[in-house]
């Protein structure tokens, strides 16, 4: 069967996260629906990462294996007409015969966005905060979470076999009102973002370990605690090009 890969974007605020459960409403759910319903037929919908409760995307990927001679722009306009609003497919191309949305990609970036201020309009998409930060000091804080660490200090599932990760990028970016922790790494472990938000935010009100100790102690009670998922956004995958 033809493997198609989509580009998706969605408001987590809805949804049990992505992945099936039962009696749940989840966005992996709702987009195999809206393939049957095109197909008649059930296909498993594999997505580049499983974003949890309340957490949104702006460029989440998935591949899917639909039975169906249509081309890839009508297929993307069947499925959001048979979507609900709170999920769009951006992109449908056709993907190699083996293409495989979670285990291809070689980085993920993630966004986690503060609001500097009070709001009673965007609460709910952003983190509101009337702190002042050090934007110094989590540039800081952020810069040294590059290259390939143990990050035990940011995980919160207990009985993870392998806590190393590459962190490509951490940077900082203010756009008032906002300010983005951007994170992009070759792997993510369980709430890892929320947990560098959360540090990062201790370490702009000046409280709590460095970064280096924190990544060091291996030990999640030294760093900050996980902020809400309503800010966070799966904003990028990146894949390899074919045979690189």
């Amino acid at each position: 069967m033809p493997n198609i890969k989509l580009t998706i974007e969605y408001d987590g605020s809805g949804f049990r996260g992505w992945q099936v459960q039962p009696g749940q409403r989840t966005v992996q759910g709702e987009i195999e629906r809206a393939v049957r319903k095109i197909t008649g037929e059930f296909s498993r919908v594999t997505g580049a990462g499983r974003t949890d409760t309340g957490v949104h995307a702006a460029g989440q990927v998935a591949s899917v294996q639909m039975e169906t001679g249509y081309p890839p722009e009508v297929i993307r306009r069947a499925l959001n007409g048979n979507l609900p609003r709170d999920i769009r497919v951006r992109k449908a191309e056709k993907a190699r015969p083996r293409f495989n949305a979670r285990y291809d990609a070689c980085s993920r970036t993630y966004h986690y966005i503060f609001f500097r201020g009070e709001t009673a309009l965007w609460r709910n998409y952003f983190f509101p905060t009337t702190f002042p930060l050090d934007l110094d000091a989590m540039r800081t804080g952020a810069s040294e979470l590059a290259g390939k660490n143990d990050f035990s200090s940011f995980v919160t599932s207990a009985g993870v076999q392998d806590t190393t990760c590459r962190v490509i990028s951490c940077s900082i970016i203010p756009t008032p009102p906002l300010l983005t922790i951007s994170v992009k790494a070759d792997r993510f472990l369980y709430n890892m973002v929320r947990a560098i938000a959360g540090t990062l935010f201790n370490i702009g009100r000046g409280k709590g370990l460095g970064m280096k100790e924190i990544l060091g102690a291996r030990d999640r009670r030294a760093a900050g605690t996980n902020l809400p998922a309503s800010a966070l956004y799966l904003m990028e995958v990146r894949y390899r090009p074919p045979g690189a």
